[in-house]
């Protein structure tokens, strides 16, 4: 082999490995695009639900102090379901927790059903006038039946069914809704001051953001193998405890809030705010990263085209992905 074939094999080595990383590149591309709609979808509910919550509320915190109470309430329910575990018998005690997120999701079913059942529609002409005609066919019917044969009475069924179905069109969409509000009262769940499409929908993304949050507790706290655990070290958990509940204090003494208000509706919307800064953050974390990404793929790409031009390597009319400069890669190989 000559040395300007072994000089061209170690150039084609190298750009096959850098082949190789602009293939890991762009499935790193790829990845982190679907993570980005994932986080913009969770981003755009949190904003949801956050703005329902509010518009109820209308609390006057600061937003910064706002989302260090809400992430500080956070880490105290993980800390807490950690002791919780850590108990003997904790499943057994656990019922509490899943009665909760029982009457959550009864309550998500009951708005769902009734945002998606039709609202009320006013009578229109066809009604108006199907009663109407109902009105005359019952006189016209009755006197011929008088007048001619009682058994003309018998035409009343074949009117009055279909008329009545048209009077009656619209009423099983009512009972529906009637129904849905009747099944969320009975969850026990704070009732909607407005039964209409805007607050329902925003109390729906607000279940949705609860639920959601007891789904991640409930991963971080048995994603893992009980059996192989290391065990619990009781004495550091409690301090922990101990030092999340004076970080929650001081928070809320800061915003003029008491611990009372930490565990009802105001609590609920502090973890809304510290959920739309996380769901920002991590939108932003992957976005500038598959920015990142992008940058060096490109770099890697101009490299390898650069190569393929210096040695007349013709394009081709695909797309210059990774797979696509492999094809003329090799083309080149194969060619000397």
């Amino acid at each position: 082999m000559t040395d300007i074939h072994r000089g061209t094999d170690e150039s084609i080595a190298e750009q096959r490995l850098r082949l190789a990383s602009l293939e890991a590149c762009e499935e790193r591309i790829r990845s982190l695009r679907e993570q980005e709609c994932d986080l913009e979808v969770e981003h755009i509910a949190a904003q949801a639900a956050l703005h329902s919550t509010a518009s109820r509320l209308q609390p006057n915190i600061d937003g910064a102090l706002a989302v260090g109470i809400g992430r500080s309430l956070e880490v105290r329910r993980r800390l807490e379901a950690q002791r919780r575990k850590a108990e003997p018998g904790h499943g057994i005690r656990s019922s509490g927790g899943r009665r909760e997120r029982d009457g959550l999701r009864a309550g998500h079913a009951a708005l769902q059903t009734w945002l998606e059942t039709p609202g009320p529609r006013k009578p229109g002409a066809m009604a108006a006038a199907a009663k109407v005609a109902l009105l005359i066919a019952i006189v016209v019917t009755v006197w011929a039946a008088i007048a001619i044969h009682p058994a003309l009475l018998l035409l009343l069924v074949v009117v009055a069914g279909p008329v009545s179905f048209m009077t009656g069109r619209g009423q099983d969409a009512d009972w529906r809704r009637v129904g849905a509000r009747r099944r969320f009262a009975a969850t026990g769940l704070a009732d909607i001051d407005a039964w209409d499409e805007e607050n329902v929908r925003g109390r729906l993304l607000e279940l949705e953001s609860l639920l959601a949050a007891m789904d991640r507790d409930g991963q971080d706290n048995n994603g893992a193998d009980v059996s192989h655990a290391d065990p619990v070290d009781a004495e550091a958990l409690a301090g922990q405890i101990v030092a999340a509940d004076q970080k929650i204090a001081s928070g809320l003494a800061a915003a003029g809030l008491t611990l009372a208000d930490a565990q009802g509706e105001t609590g609920d919307w502090l973890r809304l705010v510290a959920r739309a800064d996380r769901a920002h953050e991590s939108l932003e974390r992957v976005k500038s990263e598959r920015q990142r990404s992008r940058a060096e793929a490109a770099e890697l790409k101009d490299q390898l085209l650069r190569y393929l031009h210096s040695h007349g390597v013709k394009p081709t009319e695909q797309p210059d992905t990774a797979v696509a400069i492999a094809e003329r890669l090799d083309r080149f190989s194969e060619s000397r």
